[in-house]
């Protein structure tokens, strides 16, 4: 409902602008790949859906019909949605070689023709655009070509005359506040938006800032500042646009997941997925949001859900070879389909070639959790060193503060070997972040048994309670 809502307001902007000859046929065009996702997803068929059919619509139209930014607001997904528009300097070919690069990289495919057709636009007076130079910079976001993204953004910094317009210099600290978070620079980000907070944000980007903020804080261990920014904005409503509302609900299941409200988190997940596929969306360079729905319903032991979206996350890409995202869907894969520590140490190897320092931390953590599984626990003990050093070093303080707990928490063998089998299933769903009655109700039991049940593993274990339970290394099944 949300997706539809979203989709029609935004018909209703790009139709207050006065129409260029022939954009009816355009719109008609562009109406047919979306309802036939939409229709997919809503019957279930997200594998229908995950194909990449969008058609490069504006090519195939009559030369003469001048696009403009507001009649081609649907035929690309983008976060906070800038549209590139007859800004003087800014022809049509660089506009819609700039949408047609997100295009791609939404589509997942041909990465060096996307950074290709980025890099030509911001090579032209089309750069000073704030929708051409948005659409350019995010293409090379997800094309992992984050130093050069990085570069033009600095360019724009020192271009005086870039910024002449609030519009252009909220767009402008918005793309750098990502870039630093993507690049390994969490804290660097936060202070850019809480920067632009204090000073006021322009409303197109008022919540796509407040969904990046709080990414940032959640790897900066601020959980409930984090918490704070979001229940301030309205998640569920209808005021934001599509690409923003996908972002707040990845920044919320982040911030679920972390605090341990792993079927909160999945939920979350899952409608970004829902949203993404109808727009025709298959990269996980956009949002990773079936490694981490996957991650969910593995914890929650939904395991044939959990196989089928690590699978597809994994061929997404591959397909498209950027290293984080890789490196990301090997991370997912490695804990869904069991491939122990090995497996992990190849994810681990793909995202140190990338910048994705959080995400390289996390799958540390994992690999800490493996080993000790296999009862090397000397070796455990040193990857969460590392994680911690690593971590310390950067800013991550949630991935500091993990490993700093998990090193004083680690458990004795002989402690999760006497849980009972009970013991250990009740054990691993109140982890996964399940209430005393939601467990009572997935295993059939009163919730006083379950009560009991915890009492007692948390005797044996020496801990004093789920916070710490979370902790624990070692599977408890």
């Amino acid at each position: 409902m949300g997706h539809e809502t979203g989709l029609g307001r935004d018909r209703q902007v790009s139709r207050s602008v006065p129409a260029a000859p022939g954009v009816g046929e355009v719109r008609q065009a562009l109406d047919r790949p979306p309802h036939r996702r939409a229709h997919l997803v809503r019957r279930g068929r997200w594998d229908a859906a995950d194909e990449p059919v969008t058609q490069n619509v504006a090519d195939t139209l009559p030369a003469p019909i001048a696009l403009r930014g507001p009649d081609l607001a649907e035929l690309v997904y983008l976060p906070g949605a800038p549209r590139p528009d007859t800004a003087p300097g800014c022809p049509p070919a660089e506009r819609r070689d700039a949408m047609h690069a997100v295009r791609l990289a939404n589509q997942g495919v041909n990465r060096e023709e996307v950074v290709r057709l980025a890099t030509h636009v911001l090579a032209t007076p089309a750069w000073r655009d704030v929708g051409t130079f948005w659409h350019a910079v995010v293409a090379l976001a997800y094309a992992d070509e984050l130093d050069e993204a990085h570069e033009q953004c600095e360019r724009a910094v020192r271009a005086a005359d870039w910024t002449a317009t609030s519009r252009h210099r909220d767009a402008l600290t918005l793309l750098r506040a990502r870039l630093a978070w993507l690049r390994g620079a969490p804290d660097t980000a936060a202070g850019l938006l809480a920067d632009a907070a204090v000073r006021g944000v322009h409303p197109q980007f008022s919540r796509l800032a407040t969904a990046w903020r709080v990414a940032a804080l959640i790897d900066l261990g601020e959980l409930d500042r984090a918490h704070g920014l979001l229940m301030e904005c309205d998640v569920d409503g209808q005021d934001a646009g599509v690409g923003t509302r996908v972002e707040l609900l990845a920044a919320r299941g982040g911030l679920h997941f972390a605090a341990g409200r792993v079927e909160l988190a999945g939920d979350d997940f899952r409608a970004c997925g829902r949203i993404l596929l109808e727009w025709g969306v298959v990269n996980p360079a956009v949002v990773p949001w079936r490694s981490r729905a996957a991650l969910c319903a593995h914890l929650l032991g939904r395991k044939t859900v959990a196989d089928a979206l690590a699978r597809q996350e994994l061929v997404a890409a591959s397909r498209w070879g950027g290293a984080r995202s890789v490196g990301v869907a090997m991370h997912a894969a490695a804990l869904v389909l069991d491939g122990g520590a090995d497996a992990l140490r190849e994810a681990e190897a793909v995202l140190e070639r990338s910048k994705a320092t959080g995400e390289l931390l996390r799958a540390r953590y994992d690999i800490a959790r493996a080993l000790d599984a296999e009862k090397e626990y000397r070796a455990a003990r040193r990857v969460l060193e590392r994680t911690r050093d690593l971590a310390r070093r950067t800013g991550y303080r949630l991935w500091a503060d993990r490993a700093d707990t998990a090193l004083a928490c680690m458990v004795r063998p002989d402690g999760v070997d006497r849980l009972t089998p009970q013991e250990r299933r009740i054990a691993e769903l109140a982890r996964a972040g399940l209430s005393n009655g939601r467990i009572a109700g997935e295993l059939s039991l009163t919730k006083r048994t379950v009560e009991f049940h915890l009492t007692g593993v948390y005797r044996k274990l020496g801990i004093k309670g789920r916070r710490e339970l979370r902790t624990i290394l070692s599977p408890l099944r």
